[in-house]
């Protein structure tokens, strides 16, 4: 499309020059014929004058006046019956091929040539200087990047724009843009190990714009991905470095949403959707975004309500004389002590790579229809699982608490140490 509009450009310049000129050698026979017969008819006229002021002179009588008047008439009107036989002789023998050779001889002079010239050289010259210190990557890359924002899924459209913008990066390795349209078509296929790659050799080419922050958010998001959604320091690193150019980078606040969101914390969740907000107030996303503070919101009224009631701190710790790998999973448990094989009514699990450690239990640690405030009397457990369930077995290291009495409001502390093992 460029190159078309160029060459129509081109021609539309070529005819406002060599119209004119066409036009001016056409028109050249007629008008260098009426030329000579405008100045047989002047000269006719100044001596015809001069004859009068020698009449008036004395120095001519009338009858000499009157024959020397008619010779001047007669002589005009032979040059002009002479020009046109002249010109209707070669009409006739020469025709349309005479009018040809004439316009031809025209055309050729200096006058004509000159401006041909230019013409003819204007889009050699123009395409050589525009190669030299044009942007004529670019407008390829451009191009490629259009295609890019028109793809609707095509994977074949994808896949050739893949190969494309990855012989442009190959070809301009200092082409921050080629490595980023190519990072953006190898994450619509799912490619994420090499978008990350891609990205980060834009962002290596770029200065700390704007534009870098951008690109830097999408590093971080295809590492997020391929890490399995975990928000590694690395990822973190990524992350200021971005917020550090611009902290209200849209890919950067969508990535740290998405994380507190999977992670269930609502309040990093909704400040960070509240600074979405503001880059565009008033777009469908915005819109979009409040319907999920206004939901957040609402789970953590829920929450709220549900933490009110009774609370149990358990300090929980590995006796100096048990071994364990660290990644063999522990769970605690409250359990109802009044009706046995209920659901617990409080749990949560972490490994031994934690312990010691302290945990608060109360009714939002919930794990199935009955939460504290449904006992009156209760016991906890931590066990430590060889299988990684909640169900002992032999070989398992268990700890109980005694009963504790809970009511509404009650706030309870203890301590269990993991020793013993079951048989």
């Amino acid at each position: 499309m460029f190159w078309i509009a160029t060459a129509g450009l081109f021609l539309l310049a070529a005819l406002f020059v060599l119209g004119p000129l066409w036009l001016r050698a056409n028109s050249q026979p007629a008008d260098s014929d009426e030329l000579r017969k405008q100045a047989n008819i002047a000269l006719f006229q100044e001596r015809s004058d001069e004859l009068e002021a020698e009449l008036s002179a004395g120095n001519l009588n009338q009858q000499q006046f009157d024959l020397l008047l008619s010779e001047l008439q007669l002589g005009l009107l032979a040059d002009v019956e002479l020009e046109d036989k002249v010109a209707s002789s070669a009409n006739a023998r020469q025709g349309k091929t005479g009018n040809n050779l004439g316009m031809l001889r025209s055309l050729t002079t200096l006058t004509f040539l000159m401006p041909l010239a230019f013409v003819l050289a204007l889009p050699v010259l123009a395409y050589g200087l525009y190669s030299h210190w044009g942007y004529i990557d670019d407008v390829q890359v451009m191009d490629l990047f259009q295609r890019t924002v028109d793809n609707q899924g095509d994977s074949d459209e994808t896949r050739e724009l893949i190969v494309a913008l990855g012989e442009l990066a190959q070809s301009n390795p200092d082409m921050p843009w080629a490595f980023y349209f190519l990072a953006e078509n190898f994450a619509a296929v799912g490619l994420f190990e090499e978008a990350q790659i891609a990205y980060q050799r834009a962002a290596d080419l770029l200065d700390a714009t704007p534009e870098k922050a951008l690109v830097l958010g999408r590093i971080a998001m295809a590492m997020y991905i391929n890490t399995e959604f975990v928000l590694s320091s690395q990822i973190r690193a990524v992350i200021e470095e971005a917020r550090a150019i611009n902290p209200n980078e849209m890919s950067v606040l969508q990535l740290l949403a998405a994380d507190a969101e999977q992670r269930e914390d609502y309040s990093d969740a909704i400040d960070y959707w509240r600074l979405m907000i503001q880059v565009n107030p008033n777009g469908e996303f915005a819109q979009e975004l409040r319907f999920r503070i206004a939901a957040a919101q609402e789970i953590l009224a829920g929450r709220d309500g549900e933490a009110a009631g009774p609370r149990i701190s358990v300090s929980l710790s590995l006796s100096p004389e048990v071994d364990l790998a660290p990644d063999l999973r522990v769970f605690v448990a409250v359990r109802n002590a009044e009706q046995e094989g209920l659901p617990p009514l409080a749990a949560l699990d972490t490994t031994v790579s934690a312990l010691p450690a302290s945990f608060q239990l109360d009714n939002s640690s919930a794990v199935g229809p009955y939460n504290l405030s449904s006992a009156e009397s209760v016991y906890v457990t931590a066990l430590v699982s060889f299988r990684g369930v909640a169900t002992p077995s032999p070989g398992d290291y268990r700890a109980e608490s005694p009963t504790l009495t809970l009511n509404a409001d009650a706030e309870v502390a203890l301590e269990l140490v993991l020793s013993e093992r079951l048989r």
